[in-house]
């Protein structure tokens, strides 16, 4: 049987009971009040201060201009692969890398300057070079980055060699004599510098070409010191010295055995000693240097913000170990641990470190060509 003549009814039912008056039901006695929270005092709430507002907008900027370009001379292979990665990953900032040695990078830098086209964003080298890239007006001073306001976080201050903040101390290394301990037996090793002139080392001692190396540049402040002397460095030129253009390239050929004693880093030697590369490094009685890389923000590049991003993430905690361990060396940082290799490390009973007055004089040497003559007397 059909049931739709009670639609009608059912209808007229439903409107009487919404149009009833609502039963109130009785109060009820109240919930129990939960207990107050102890207040956290002002004092300790971390309030966002104008720096910080500040930063956040340059970083992004930094992410709106996507990309940086480094010239560098110590990110190279794996090395820049892996500070390249974990740094787009942190930012979505592309890094571009690209390689090749100090001395060339200054001119070029030059002639883009003149050019008005200047690639370079970041530069990444030698403090010495770093020092003659401030004399000429290529850098811009960056000196309040978040990563460097607590001092206290580093074992070496990133403002060691600029204080102004043109460039930064990347890391720290020691500049010095190694060995091929397959070539060179325990206790036979140079004990000091003026061990290599003993007629045994003539034609075996592996140096980095200080036409396009600053690194015999470093010499001028053991000489300042009185440690060595210019005639010293005559008389080492006439043992047959074999030139590479970088230290990199001097720990290379003494591992492959083309020489027996080496002057290089221990940025160098550390990763390949920990590829299994025969490296043992001196500690040489009459000094050796303390050193450290540097990198700055290049003056007229086309991405400002996103170079002081990537400045600031490699003088920060996260930065510094993806640096360290990439290129086994020691950090600045003490929240940070060492990677050094073991061979490749030393407590030199002589240290000197290159600091603002050394690297100056450095500079200066390496821009007048004054040791080339002696070191490659023709």
């Amino acid at each position: 049987m059909k049931r739709w003549f009670l639609l009608p009814a059912i209808i007229i039912l439903v409107l009487f009971a919404a149009c009833a008056p609502k039963a109130v039901p009785a109060p009820s006695a109240p919930a129990p009040a939960a207990p107050a929270k102890a207040a956290v005092p002002a004092s300790n709430l971390p309030a966002p201060t104008s720096q910080d507002a500040a930063w956040a907008k340059i970083v992004e900027a930094g992410q709106k201009e996507g990309q940086v370009n480094v010239y560098t001379w110590g990110w190279t292979g794996d090395v820049g692969l892996s500070i390249a990665s974990a740094f787009e990953k942190s930012y979505g900032i592309k890094l571009n890398i690209i390689t090749g040695r100090g001395a060339e990078f200054i001119e070029r830098i030059k002639t883009e300057a003149r050019m008005g086209n200047v690639v370079a964003d970041v530069w990444e080298g030698a403090s010495g070079h770093s020092e003659n890239m401030k004399l000429a007006g290529l850098l811009d001073a960056i000196p309040d980055l978040p990563a460097t306001r607590n001092k206290g976080d580093f074992t070496a201050d990133p403002f060691a060699f600029s204080p102004e903040g043109y460039y930064f101390t990347e890391n720290q290394f020691f500049l010095g004599l190694h060995v091929n301990t397959n070539l060179v037996k325990p206790g036979e090793e140079p004990k000091a510098w003026k061990d290599l002139l003993d007629p045994k080392w003539k034609g075996r001692i592996l140096f980095a070409d200080p036409v396009v190396s600053i690194s015999s540049s470093y010499f001028a402040a053991l000489i300042d010191k009185g440690l060595m002397t210019e005639e010293f460095l005559g008389k080492l030129g006439k043992q047959e010295l074999q030139f590479d253009p970088s230290t990199p390239g001097v720990v290379n050929k003494l591992a492959r055995g083309e020489g027996a004693v080496g002057y290089t880093s221990t940025n160098e030697s550390s990763n390949v000693a920990k590829e299994g590369g025969p490296i043992k490094v001196i500690d040489t009685s009459d000094g050796i240097f303390a050193n450290g890389l540097a990198l700055g923000k290049v003056k007229g590049g086309p991405h400002p913000n996103a170079s002081k991003v990537l400045i600031n993430w490699i003088l920060s905690q996260e930065g510094q170990d993806v640096y360290a361990k990439a290129k086994s060396v020691l950090t600045i940082r003490k929240d940070v641990k060492d990677y050094v290799f073991p061979a490749a490390t030393l407590k030199p009973s002589n240290s000197i470190f290159i600091d603002t007055r050394y690297n100056d004089l450095v500079a200066k040497v390496f821009a007048e060509k004054r040791y080339v003559p002696l070191l490659k007397p023709r």
